[in-house]
């Protein structure tokens, strides 16, 4: 393959292979190996629900989720892809998580009609280094002494890009060997770096191996390559590359500035001032808040008052 592929990790990319009514048979087979469903468990059926803005009825605050689904048997899972380095990230999906929970039930309905509510976040940073170094675990809430469960409506699961990426250059073999379902996902997502200007040709050639016995695998290829070339999609990635480069520029930039100066508070504020400079600059070029705060780190309230 010659076609230089556009890094899925990109929020519009991944919405644009996964967040299809027209290719949901590929997001069906990607959420199932994923949550690693077999057997009767797998989903045969979901809905793509707009979830371009959600509004909280109390203080009315816009939350914007990536791409979400209702399954037949009336689960709701979200998938969220965050290329920044967000520390914050376990908060943030708690918070995002009870909202999503929350906009599930009417006024007025039972509580027992609140679905099972799934969070998949896909970092490409580690999380917890001190604690794993799986690139893929699983959360619910559990009582601490016995380990039973307080709920099945809640489940999180966090992939790491990057701790994925070791395991498979220094065990390659293992792993594959290991007939892992979500293996071909995870490659597919890893293939193709942004921020390193990376394409790595052993693991596509790997992926065409695979493609050729799993039939949404090969589907996602075609589809990803034929995205890839698409002249508008290659526009959008160019001005999101040139505005994340823009971005951290000027931040390294205000960063020095403030050390210049002098004063830990004189940095604080001069990164803090650039910041909603790039954030309003932003808005007027039509990013979206949620964008715009992945980029900057302002949180969503800070944009809203520029």
């Amino acid at each position: 393959m010659t076609t230089e592929y556009i890094d899925l990790k990109m929020d519009f990319m991944f919405k644009q292979l996964f967040g299809q009514q027209n290719r949901k048979h590929i997001t069906i087979a990607f959420l199932n190996d994923i949550l690693g469903r077999k057997g009767t468990d797998r989903i045969k059926e979901l809905t793509f629900e707009n979830t371009e803005k959600i509004k909280d009825r109390l203080d009315g605050k816009t939350v914007r989720f990536d791409v979400t689904v209702y399954t037949a048997i009336g689960e709701r899972i979200n998938v969220e892809v965050q290329i920044k380095d967000q520390q914050d990230m376990p908060d943030r999906t708690l918070y995002y998580w009870s909202r999503m929970f929350s906009s599930s039930l009417n006024s007025g309905d039972s509580y027992t009609l609140l679905p099972p509510t799934i969070f998949i976040t896909i970092v490409n940073y580690p999380l917890f280094p001190s604690e794993t170094d799986r690139f893929h675990t699983k959360f619910h809430i559990t009582e601490d002494e016995e380990g039973f469960l307080w709920s099945d409506l809640l489940e999180f699961h966090l992939i790491d890009l990057s701790s994925f990426m070791v395991q498979w250059k220094k065990y390659r073999r293992n792993l594959k060997e290991q007939n892992d379902q979500e293996l071909p996902w995870l490659m597919m997502l890893s293939a193709a770096d942004a921020k390193r200007k990376l394409l790595h040709s052993e693991i596509l050639a790997e992926l065409e191996e695979w493609a050729m016995n799993i039939e949404e695998v090969r589907e996602a290829l075609i589809e990803w390559e034929n995205l890839s070339a698409d002249k508008k999609n290659r526009a959008e990635y160019e001005a999101r590359l040139k505005e994340l480069r823009d971005q951290l520029s000027n931040l390294q930039g205000y960063h020095r500035k403030g050390k210049e100066e002098g004063f830990k508070e004189g940095i604080k504020e001069g990164i803090k001032e650039g910041r909603k400079n790039i954030a309003g600059n932003l808005l007027k070029k039509g990013f979206s808040i949620s964008e715009i705060a992945e980029m900057t780190g302002l949180s969503g309230e800070e944009i809203r008052n520029l």
